[in-house]
């Protein structure tokens, strides 16, 4: 029982709390709705985030009524919403339809315009996010960046697919974090039993007589790789057993130092035991963080040789802020944008990719690997004077754009998504059971990520109409069933926009 007399003080932060906040506040007192208790509480507070307020609608309307003329962003996302909302195409939404909806009608009364006009402008807006998203650049150098190792083919694969097919681009893939904590011990230990009988056999004995296990050897090291995609295509599992187990031996080395292979038998009986015995969750010993980080590291490079790209192309900054613990360190400038900045100066890129997300949602590993590669590309840009950087902002299964804030909208066929698939499954081996899986979906994180990218396009083809797709002159178009949102930006809009998520994290 509650009293009346007591203070309750809520904090809410990301998108996953939106519609618990919306109902708490907005909802009728209902066993239905729990949060709708503190209603009757004359001291309750809700602190949110603007993701987790995003669905209280007098906010959003009082927010848009202190504008003298409402933004084209926001104009969009009204019009969107109201056509998702009566299921209709823009360009269908009447009069009536404005009026009986309160932010169109606020909308029409801010800007003094027709609704034919105001539709029509919004319709145009989208109709070129595709036809920029449709675009291949040619003879652009990407730097592809990401907090975890399948952040990028989560959040927009197909770009980079179509982008590849264009000979005269060229992509570089770094990942920020070691991943280790996506490790399962379960998975590791597996991997270890799968090497353990391979270390006396005559095709180890011979590699390693030849020096092939040298862990910086990127010739070896890319042998590895294709070894183990061979088996793929193969559809051979000792193929691709050879391929990880030779990686694996690989890492050990790295770790332990260079041994007899016999002499890794006790390694790696110890390993296991601890691995098959410890609990999960249990922050793990600093050698066992760096195999499980170079688990991930594996994948990773064996995801980018599906698409032809060498080891050489794929780098691994393993950022220092990046622990076991459960509150970690925030991002330094003395530790950690150093190593971006060297990065970006090896590289030398015209587009930057980087995940976005707002305040209070995804990961928390986000939000510090934009901190520390703002930093770096502030520095990049002071020490080169290079003005025309472009940066690309992308979500995956964490948290996603909606259509009035994304302006590049990139095409997705089943074609595509069964390479997305295919590859995710077969490369991402340690996320088929993920250590963090998401609230939304039972399963891997591919089939999350084409669920959210057929809701987009469903949403698009509401707005824009079946027969605009359907009878689109463009067979991409026309073969479309998702679509990946991406934001576009200057160098000065991303700076602002890394700054205010700055701000507002760090005042929670």
């Amino acid at each position: 029982t509650l009293n009346r007399d007591c203070v309750a003080i809520i904090i809410a932060a990301g998108e996953t709390k939106a519609p618990v906040v919306a109902a708490a506040v907005q909802s009728e007192k209902s066993v239905l709705h729990p949060a709708t208790a503190l209603q009757v509480l004359p001291n309750a507070r809700f602190y949110v985030t603007v993701a987790a307020a995003s669905l209280l609608s007098a906010r959003e309307y009082e927010r848009l009524s202190r504008f003298e003329e409402i933004p084209a962003r926001e104009q969009d996302q009204i019009l969107v919403d109201l056509a998702v909302k009566q299921q209709k195409g823009i360009l269908e939404l009447t009069e009536q339809d404005f009026q009986a909806d309160a932010f169109a009608r606020l909308l029409a009364a801010k800007t003094r315009r027709p609704v034919a006009e105001l539709v029509q402008s919004v319709h145009e807006r989208l109709r070129t996010a595709i036809a920029r998203g449709s675009q291949v650049l040619t003879k652009t150098c990407f730097l592809h960046t990401e907090p975890h190792h399948d952040d990028i083919m989560l959040g927009y694969l197909p770009s980079i697919v179509r982008h590849v097919r264009e000979p005269s681009n060229t992509h570089h893939f770094i990942t920020l974090t070691s991943g280790f904590n996506a490790v399962t011990n379960a998975y590791l230990s597996y991997k270890l039993k799968k090497l353990a009988p391979r270390l006396g056999s005559p095709d180890f004995l011979g590699l390693n007589a030849e020096n092939y296990f040298a862990p910086d050897d990127e010739t070896g090291r890319q042998r590895d790789v294709w070894q183990f995609l061979d088996g793929v295509a193969a559809k051979r599992p000792r193929m691709i057993e050879e391929g990880f187990c030779r990686r694996l031996l690989r890492d050990l080395f790295r770790v332990y130092g260079k041994q007899e292979l016999d002499a890794f038998r006790g390694n790696i009986h110890d390993l296991v035991e601890y691995l098959d015995n410890e609990y999960p969750g249990k922050k793990d010993p600093e050698h066992i963080q760096r195999l499980k980080g170079k688990c991930r590291e594996w994948e990773a490079e064996c995801l980018w040789g599906y698409l032809g790209w060498n080891c050489s192309h794929v780098k691994h900054l393993r950022l220092g802020f990046y622990t076991g613990d459960i509150f970690t360190e925030e991002p330094t400038q003395e530790r950690d944008v150093p190593p971006i900045l060297q990065a970006l100066t090896e590289v030398n890129p015209d587009i930057i990719t980087v995940a976005l997300d707002p305040e209070g949602s995804g990961p928390d590993t986000h939000y510090k690997v934009l901190q520390a590669i703002t930093a770096a590309v502030q520095k990049y840009v002071k020490q080169t004077g290079r003005k025309d950087l472009k940066i690309w902002g992308y979500r995956n299964v964490w948290y996603r754009f909606h259509p009035a804030e994304a302006n590049l909208y990139v095409p997705v066929s089943l074609n595509m998504f069964a390479i997305m698939e295919n590859a995710f499954l077969n490369t991402f081996v340690s996320q088929r059971d993920a250590s963090f899986p998401s609230y939304a979906h039972d399963g891997p994180f591919c089939e999350l990520a084409q669920s959210i990218q057929v809701e987009q396009y469903q949403t698009l083809k509401t707005c824009l109409g079946r027969r605009w797709f359907h009878e689109h002159p463009s067979p991409m178009m026309r073969a479309a069933r998702g679509m990946v949102f991406l934001k576009e930006m200057a160098l000065e809009e991303f700076f602002a926009i890394s700054r205010e998520l700055q701000k507002k994290t760090e005042s929670l």
